[in-house]
């Protein structure tokens, strides 16, 4: 590996996963969480109106837009509404922790993890014809985490659903590991590993100034295009791209770079 340290700044489950699949291949990974997670409640009223959209409106939309939207999302819809719904998963990812979840998708984002690329893949016409302007709209429900998804909201709105955010998790910042942070201070030749536009605002806010010049001066790994426009505005050393979310794929970018 021509990088002497690599920072994982992915929640503590999937950065242990990479970092131990970075170790493996004589990488030597530095693991610094942005974020953790717990579930967020779904109130009783809004509970209350996906049973009524599901009982008087036909199929209603759900989509799942994380993993962790089905980790913590999943068990809070009441199973009437699963079962007569149309599910929809922002990649994979998410699209198999559904399936495993007995709640497979129909409408999945295979090419991309953005919310334009789900929206490329919803057809307003054939599942959803009242969403294509007979009759009330279709309802859509965006299962997330406070602060995203406003592109996937006003799209599916633009195709003429009635869309309404649920948010089922919420993320809190994590603390900061001070061996973590010394760790990269202490790196000649360093990439940051980025998978979140909020984790990379977040630690860029948070983290000692010695140790933000240190990350702004390496080289950076994201994984889409929008992270890599976003990515530049910090004028890191350099950007790289992997071709998508999971940790394979980040490992395999990050063997490339070799």
């Amino acid at each position: 590996m021509r990088f002497s340290g690599i920072v994982i700044t992915r929640p503590r489950a999937e950065a242990e996963e990479l970092a131990g699949m970075l170790a493996a291949v004589g990488a030597k990974p530095i693991i610094l969480p942005a974020f953790e997670f717990k579930a967020r409640p779904l109130p009783a009223g809004e509970i209350r109106e996906l049973e009524r959209a599901a009982a008087t409106q036909g199929p209603v939309l759900l989509i799942f837009t994380s993993p962790r939207a089905v980790d913590f999302g999943l068990g809070q819809i009441p199973t009437v509404v699963i079962q007569n719904a149309v599910i929809g998963a922002i990649g994979p990812a998410t699209a198999e922790v559904l399936k495993q979840a007995g709640a497979a998708p129909r409408i999945v984002s295979h090419q991309g993890y953005t919310s334009e690329d789900l929206l490329r893949e919803v057809v307003a016409g054939s599942e959803f014809g009242a969403a294509s302007g007979a009759g009330e709209p279709a309802p859509a429900f965006i299962l997330a985490a406070p602060g995203g998804r406003a592109a996937l909201r006003d799209g599916l709105n633009a195709l003429g659903f009635s869309t309404r955010m649920l948010m089922v998790y919420e993320r809190e910042p994590a603390a900061l590991d001070p061996a973590g942070i010394k760790a990269i201070e202490a790196v000649e030749s360093l990439l940051v590993v980025w998978s979140s536009e909020n984790a990379m605002v977040d630690l860029q806010r948070r983290l000692p100034p010695s140790c933000r010049d240190h990350v702004l001066r390496a080289e950076w790994l994201v994984i889409s295009d929008r992270l890599a426009s976003r990515a530049r505005t910090f004028h890191p050393a350099r950007v790289h791209q992997a071709r998508g979310p999971s940790n394979a794929a980040i490992l395999q970018a990050i063997q490339a770079l070799d």
